[in-house]
């Protein structure tokens, strides 16, 4: 059964984590029906007591096979998509790939939400005037995880890398903040040319670093070194609430209306690295995961 056309309809994925949740009720709260994607229906139950009228979809999302199975159902219920926020993410501490050979880091936090757009280009083109909102990392602007030093670390990208999503900086073996940062870089620039593809379409396509949170990421990415500190590190850092009110800005700020291609830290409009806006590397980071 379809969902009333006339009816804001916001899909978020990543919607269990910390900042989900939070972003979840919010647009719940604002009268859009929220269609939430999460890991596994235990959870997605939980999420759906907490906040009523949520719809959910499940899915494995680093599973090229599961993204699709997501657009299928969600296109089966709903002719149209106002906002789509790809906020799922993760860190993995150890070299894994999924079952198509793709490295975790990009599977997880850039394929899926480029292959997700990607189906759903057409509810966006239907919903517009709609919004893209890709969840991205300040690590791509510096991978020292220990600020030692004043001179910032961007992750770089090697184009020859690009010939094979299941390689992730050879050259000096895996360093998996480098890896989580790399991967955020690609949804960035996948994102600045969907942002030139949709032009004059009404779909407009932005970036946002929401700030570091006390979330399960954190958890995740802290190194070994600093463990026994991680209670005291989290309690220095954002709190899922304060770290999602950028996220709901982007997607729902009136005075961003039109505004497209851009990133923002936090509340901030800002810039990227230099290789980020390699219009060639933009282009062919598109040909390769679609």
């Amino acid at each position: 059964m379809r969902q009333d056309d006339s009816e804001s309809v916001s899909l978020l994925t990543g919607a269990a984590g910390g900042l989900g949740r939070v972003v979840a009720a919010a647009l719940a709260r604002r009268g859009s029906h929220v269609v939430a994607v999460v890991r596994d229906q235990r959870t997605g139950d939980a999420l759906q007591h907490d906040i009523p009228g949520l719809e959910v979809l499940t899915a494995d999302l680093s599973e090229r096979n599961a993204v699709h199975a997501v657009a299928d159902q969600f296109l089966g219920r709903h002719s149209a998509l106002h906002l789509l926020v790809n906020n799922a993410g993760a860190h993995f501490g150890r070299r894994s790939v999924n079952a198509d050979g793709v490295e975790m880091h990009v599977a997880v936090n850039h394929l899926a939400g480029f292959l997700l757009t990607e189906r759903l280009r057409p509810a966006l083109v239907a919903g517009a005037p709609s919004r893209v909102v890709n969840v991205v990392s300040a690590a791509m602007n510096d991978t020292r995880q220990i600020k030692i030093g004043r001179r910032p670390r961007p992750v770089t990208l090697d184009p020859a890398q690009l010939d094979d999503l299941r390689s992730v900086n050879p050259a000096q073996g895996y360093r998996p903040f480098t890896a989580y940062a790399r991967s955020k870089l690609l949804t960035l620039m996948a994102g600045y040319r969907l942002a030139e593809q949709l032009d004059g379409t009404g779909v407009t396509v932005n970036a946002v670093h929401p700030g570091l949170a006390g979330t399960g990421v954190v958890d995740d990415m802290t190194p070994a070194v600093m463990k026994p500190l991680s209670g005291l590190i989290k309690r220095s850092l954002l709190t899922p609430e304060q770290a999602a009110q950028a996220i709901l800005r982007v997607a729902t700020d009136p005075g961003l209306d039109g505004v497209t291609g851009r990133y923002f830290d936090r509340d901030t409009e800002a810039s990227t690295t230099p290789v980020s806006h390699d219009r060639v590397l933009r282009q062919r980071i598109i040909e390769l995961c679609g």
